[in-house]
């Protein structure tokens, strides 16, 4: 008996998943682009208010991530990064410090990789290419420009002169945005040029992001119509 309710629940699960999947990245995709080029520029700019958006996309993202994946290990990861960046906010209202930029840092690499995993795995899985995968694969695109923002954050919190242009990181929310600017600038290789990498590990991380903001488009194309296609016909 509890082995048949197991299984009862475990299929109205993967219903709901099946049915949730889709919306969800779409859900995610809108929120995330609020989050990085709306929320964060105000932020810096002294709206406070905007911090609640933060914690209600914290929540949209562990919802969407177990749904999605329906990944224990996923799920788990997500909420370690949920749990760094309330420490690292507790932090911050106490005694502002270098330690909150890498619990967020970190936060965000921990959130940016499960969250790039769990959105390939779905939009690149075997089906019907339809609206909802193709903006999930808009929201892969810019979780990897969210992954940069990280790794460039830890290049220049261990080197404060790694960047020339980029104000010398402290405890306050210009940070997001300075970052994300320069990442999305190097990943669509705009390069403006006003904020310069120096170190020779920023240059490549500089270096590997363009890279990948040139292949992802062609790549993405090639594999979203090569599964339209089996998907066709298969049927």
């Amino acid at each position: 008996m509890v082995s048949r309710r197991r299984s009862m629940n475990q299929k109205e699960f993967d219903r709901l998943r099946e049915r949730l999947t889709d919306p969800l990245l779409t859900a995610l995709t809108v929120m995330l682009a609020i989050l990085m080029f709306v929320i964060a520029p105000l932020q810096a700019v002294g709206v406070f208010g905007a911090h609640h958006f933060g914690f209600a996309f914290a929540l949209m993202l562990v919802v969407a991530v177990f749904v999605v994946s329906g990944s224990v290990v996923a799920l788990t990861t997500t909420l370690f990064a949920v749990a760094l960046v309330v420490v690292a906010t507790i932090l911050r209202l106490r005694q502002p410090s270098a330690t909150d930029i890498y619990l967020d840092a970190s936060a965000w690499l921990i959130a940016g990789l499960t969250l790039a995993i769990v959105v390939a795995r779905a939009v690149f899985a075997p089906g019907k290419v339809n609206f909802h995968r193709v903006v999930g694969a808009i929201l892969l695109y810019l979780n990897i420009g969210l992954i940069f923002v990280a790794l460039f954050c830890f290049a220049a919190l261990l080197d404060p002169s790694a960047f020339t242009g980029l104000p010398p990181l402290s405890d306050n929310l210009a940070i997001a945005a300075n970052l994300i600017y320069f990442s999305f600038v190097t990943l669509t290789s705009v390069g403006y040029g006003d904020i310069i990498p120096l170190h020779p590990v920023a240059r490549s991380l500089a270096n590997i992001e363009s890279i990948i903001g040139q292949l992802y488009p062609a790549t993405l194309l090639a594999r979203l119509v090569t599964l339209e296609l089996e998907h066709r016909h298969r049927s």
